[in-house]
């Protein structure tokens, strides 16, 4: 008997562990970029600085489901403050990590659709720090449904060369703010990888776009900024499967 029991078991995990979330979630200030299940989305931040990160999510089963957010403090550096919001009327302080509220989606509804996109802040230090904070929307019903991903701020140690990302390090972009011209400098793992840089402004449209082969090393890559207005705009750079974003700003 206890031999069944502990088989039931074995056969429960396998199938939680074959279960995938049914959601689909974009970063809406890329320009709507698909964002894959337990990826890291990578910032840096300036003094004082107030990042706001929008997620939507889309529910792409054929029943309705109900979600909550959950945010762990994974590393936080000192002086600053992480907290979201559930659309712009819904914002609970730092020491709320997990939504009151659930978010109900039918068939194929998005959250942007009820106007409650989720808003994911971090309000920088005086002192710029590495921050690493995860965030995760579950089905209050169903725990093999699970999305999550992390907002990393500051990280020096990006230099990832797994899922065939060719980039060893980048820089911010340069210089900031910029006027017809801006650089972004880059060190590849390898020779021929590629990296697409999508420039996208703070309403989340993508402004410009460009792809460009590497050679092993610092590659130096140029941004046409002439025709821009004056604003915040932010660099996305994709290559593989990692996505790094520099914030930066044009002033005619």
């Amino acid at each position: 008997m206890k031999k069944m029991y502990f088989l039931g078991l074995l056969v429960i995990a396998g199938q939680a562990l074959r279960a995938q979330s049914v959601l689909q979630v974009t970063d809406v200030n890329n320009g709507q970029a698909n964002v894959a299940n337990n990826s890291t989305i990578y910032y840096t931040t300036t003094t004082n600085e107030h990042i706001t990160t929008e997620i939507d999510a889309k529910n792409t089963s054929s029943t309705t489901r109900y979600y909550k957010l959950k945010r762990m403090d994974d590393m936080l550096n000192a002086g600053a403050s992480a907290y979201f919001c559930i659309g712009s009327a819904n914002c609970y302080p730092p020491q709320t990590t997990v939504s009151p509220i659930t978010m109900t989606l039918t068939p194929n509804q998005t959250l942007s659709q009820q106007s409650i996109s989720l808003l994911l802040d971090l309000e920088e230090a005086p002192t710029p720090g590495f921050s690493s904070i995860r965030y995760q929307i579950y089905n209050v019903n169903d725990a093999s449904d699970v999305f999550n991903f992390t907002l990393k701020y500051n990280d020096t140690g990006v230099s990832i060369k797994e899922n065939s990302s060719a980039l060893a390090s980048v820089s911010g972009v340069y210089p900031n703010p910029s006027s017809a011209k801006a650089f972004i400098n880059l060190n590849s793992a390898f020779e021929g990888g590629n990296v697409t840089i999508t420039v996208s402004n703070t309403l989340g449209a993508i402004v410009y776009t460009k792809t460009t082969a590497l050679s092993t090393g610092k590659n130096t890559v140029s941004l046409d900024v002439d025709n821009f207005v004056s604003g915040v705009y932010f660099a996305t750079l994709t290559s593989g499967n990692t996505v790094i974003t520099r914030k930066f700003t044009v002033n005619k």
